[in-house]
């Protein structure tokens, strides 16, 4: 069949046209197929992303949670320690009175107990003297020896005063009988007050009994804290956070303490020319033993790290007086946190001494005290190491190194 050229070359454009149309349509849909596969894409990234990122936010709040664990537990270690040192102080100071009380009723139950023994052998001797005058007089009685008397009376007067002295012996005898009969009711009375001495002193001893053994477990929660403590970390440095943090506050009550006594001009008053300020080099150590940590700088062998300390420790053991290092007037004495029971003493013209750790002070707030005076004992309170004394020097509130003050071998 002819096919003229010109149609020929329309077929051909038309071929093309449609050719042109047809790879048009398949790279669209080839773009819109890719547009799809790159959207699917982006979408599965940002579940990814989202995902990714919900599971940090749970490790994060995790990790706060653990470490708001953690520090809940150091802060409740260092507050139950300090807890068990108040509480085991208080024991010690409860179980000292306990056996003063002790001892004061033991006396007086020996002395009741002597005086009812005397009272008894004198009733004892009065009744026997009495039952032989009352024999006596039965006797004389039965025999007529009152007929007899008046009838060998030479006179009225005579019979009169035989009469008299008779009636004397009657007299006599019923104030004997009186006696003892007051005697015996002084003895009963007695062997009550004696029998309620022995049932107080029963339950006293009871009573130390149950506080000795409430010391002894407090003292084996305070062993098994304190090795808690020193075998952890982060205990222990939580610990040594706290006595920083006590330290400040120290601080601030030795600030507080200087104000009040300028304020009121109640600071110690020395001898003139003989103030604390002369003495440097010679005083007394508080007590005796060797030092186990100095002031200043120190590294905390199991932290690792550099504390500045503002007084010593002294080796000390639990019970061992500690002396004032020279005259003085207490400033401060109680229990102080991270310090345990503490005692300040103003030693005028702006030194203080301060001790602490120690098992009972035994001075008051506003007493005088002598150089080489017992002013405390020591103990464990607030320490980490056990029995020892804490002692600092300070001028003005600014801590001193005590080994420049005192007689160091």
């Amino acid at each position: 069949m002819f096919i003229p050229c010109t149609t020929q070359r329309v077929s051909r454009q038309v071929i093309s046209v449609l050719t042109a149309a047809s790879l048009l349509v398949l790279v669209l849909l080839l773009g819109y197929v890719h547009g799809q596969d790159r959207q699917r894409s982006a979408e599965d990234e940002v579940t990814r992303k989202k995902k990714a990122l919900s599971d940090i936010e749970k490790s994060l709040q995790k990790k706060k949670e653990e470490l708001t664990q953690a520090e809940h537990k150091e802060y409740s270690t260092i507050n139950q320690l300090n807890t068990i040192d108040k509480q085991l102080s208080e024991k010690h100071n409860e179980l000292s009175r306990l056996n003063s009380r002790l001892e004061q009723l033991t006396t007086e139950a020996l002395s009741m107990d002597g005086q009812q023994k005397k009272m008894n052998q004198e009733m004892a001797s009065q009744e026997k003297l009495l039952q032989a005058r009352l024999i006596a007089l039965y006797k004389y009685r039965r025999s007529g020896g009152i007929l007899r008397t008046a009838f060998a009376s030479q006179s009225y007067a005579d019979l009169s005063q035989k009469i008299k002295y008779l009636t004397m012996i009657v007299r006599q005898d019923r104030a004997i009988i009186e006696g003892m009969n007051e005697a015996r009711a002084l003895s009963e009375q007695r062997k009550g007050a004696l029998m309620e001495n022995q049932q107080a002193l029963e339950k006293t001893r009871a009573r130390t009994l149950d506080t000795e053994s409430q010391i002894s477990k407090q003292k084996k929660d305070k062993s098994a804290l304190l090795e808690t403590i020193r075998s952890e970390k982060e205990l222990y440095l939580a610990a040594v956070r706290e006595l920083e943090h006590s330290s400040q506050q120290l601080q601030s009550l030795i600030d507080e303490l200087e104000k009040q006594l300028e304020q009121k001009q109640e600071s110690f008053t020395p001898i003139p020319g003989k103030g604390f300020a002369t003495l440097k080099g010679s005083l007394s150590l508080p007590v005796t033993g060797n030092i186990i940590s100095r002031f200043g700088n120190r590294t905390d062998p199991t932290l690792n790290m550099v504390f500045f300390q503002k007084g010593i420790e002294i080796e000390a053991k639990q019970g061992e007086a500690i002396r004032a290092i020279y005259d003085g007037k207490v400033l401060y004495a109680d229990w102080f946190k991270g310090y345990g029971n503490m005692i300040i003493v103003d030693h005028g013209d702006g030194y203080y001494s301060l001790s602490a750790h120690l098992s009972e002070i035994v001075k008051n707030v506003g007493e005088p005290v002598e150089a080489g005076e017992v002013i405390a004992f020591a103990g464990d309170t607030g320490s980490l190491k056990g029995p020892c004394l804490y002692f600092e020097l300070r001028y003005h509130g600014k801590p001193l190194d005590p080994e420049q003050w005192l007689q160091v071998n």
